[in-house]
């Protein structure tokens, strides 16, 4: 048992850095490129208008 609890709290401190760094990567990732602004070189392009 006495082996057990640094694991298990070892084990936590891992899950709760990799859940962090996971949040702060999605929220610098909407902070560099806000929802509803088109960026160039985005794969979502809108056809070309036609010309009749």
């Amino acid at each position: 048992m006495e082996r057990l609890i640094p694991i298990v709290l070892i084990a936590l401190a891992v899950w709760f850095w990799v859940r962090a760094r996971r949040k702060t990567a999605a929220y610098m990732a909407s902070y560099e490129h806000p929802a509803g602004v088109r960026r160039e070189g985005d794969e979502r392009r809108e056809p070309p208008a036609p010309t009749a």
